[in-house]
């Protein structure tokens, strides 16, 4: 199941929307793809999406589900640019370091 997070932390009225129809929702919405970003990590990768539009929230960071780290798939809104850069930056930390312990796992 998707999971919505606001930089706010406020709960999102739209998550049902969102939840139900993601990428038609980030059509209708205006939202347009900024960059992608593939991490990879011990042979393993993952791609990380940003969408981009004019007006509020205008940064989407998107990550698909990883479940051998227990990473479920999960879309952050975001005010700004800065906040964008933030995160995005965290993320690939996140994911680098769920993938190397997964595949360590793994190799035990």
């Amino acid at each position: 199941m998707l999971q919505i997070v606001r930089y706010d932390r406020q709960l999102e009225p739209r998550a049902e929307d969102i939840a139900a129809d993601l990428m038609g929702w980030l059509a209708r919405e205006g939202y347009t793809i900024f960059s992608t970003l593939v991490v990879h990590a011990l042979g393993q990768a993952m791609t990380i999406d940003v969408y981009h539009r004019d007006g509020p929230d205008p940064y989407v960071l998107h990550h698909p589900a990883f479940p051998l780290g227990g990473l479920r798939e999960t879309i952050y809104l975001l005010p700004d640019g800065d906040a964008m850069d933030e995160l995005l930056l965290r993320a690939q930390q996140m994911v680098a370091a769920l993938m190397t312990i997964a595949a360590r796992r793994q190799m035990s």
